[in-house]
């Protein structure tokens, strides 16, 4: 029988020793999130992180897989696991506020997640977090500081159809009718109705008509 050679075993040893490495879990996991099968994702993430309790961009990806499945508390504590293992984890602070806290109503901890964004993004694009942060504002009562927010947004991208909507929920709430009107018509120039739901034209039906 042939014997094998030292470089052929060490080779064969990395291999295994690779297939069981943190990276292999997550990118399998990552794979299986693409596919959206998010309860595979989740048993290679766990993997990952089993093999590495630091790994930050495992528990980021898995609390994304636990949005998917409506398991909200598990999705909160890995958001916030990613944050504690790093600071500037940005992402992880705009989709905790997004997917967790707007859900469930904490606009104070929303807002203070959309802020840490916002300075973490200086010089990126943050229409989106702008608008965002903007509606939590308006929820907190807030009218002021939403429309800087929310014009702000629309200063970076005029095209954002739930933006406009927004602006006009701030308007309609201090009583500003026609402004509200002209950007709930905005917000149907811009196919907020094709892009998201009806809302826009219950809106102008309970508002706008003659």
């Amino acid at each position: 029988m042939k014997r094998l050679g030292y470089p052929f075993l060490l080779m064969i040893i990395l291999v295994a020793c690779s297939q069981k490495s943190p990276s292999h879990f997550f990118k399998n996991g990552s794979a299986q999130y693409q596919l959206k099968n998010y309860s595979v994702a989740i048993e290679n993430l766990d993997e990952a992180i089993e093999l590495n309790d630091h790994y930050k961009e495992a528990y980021y990806l898995r609390a994304l897989c636990y949005v998917k499945l409506d398991k909200t508390d598990k999705a909160l504590v890995d958001f916030n696991k990613a944050i504690e293992l790093d600071t500037t984890y940005k992402e992880a602070y705009f989709n905790r506020a997004f997917y967790i806290k707007d859900q469930l109503g904490d606009y104070a901890g929303s807002i203070r997640d959309y802020n840490h964004y916002i300075r973490l993004n200086a010089g990126g694009d943050n229409a989106y977090a702008l608008n965002n942060r903007g509606f939590a504002k308006y929820k907190q009562n807030d009218p002021e500081g939403a429309l800087t927010d929310i014009r702000a947004s629309l200063d970076s991208d005029p095209s954002n159809a739930f933006a406009y909507k927004n602006l006009a929920l701030v308007f309609l709430a201090m009583d500003s009718l026609e402004q509200a009107c002209q950007n709930l018509q905005l917000a149907l120039d811009h196919d907020y109705t094709s892009k998201y739901d009806d809302e826009v034209n219950q809106l102008i039906e309970a508002n706008c008509k003659p």
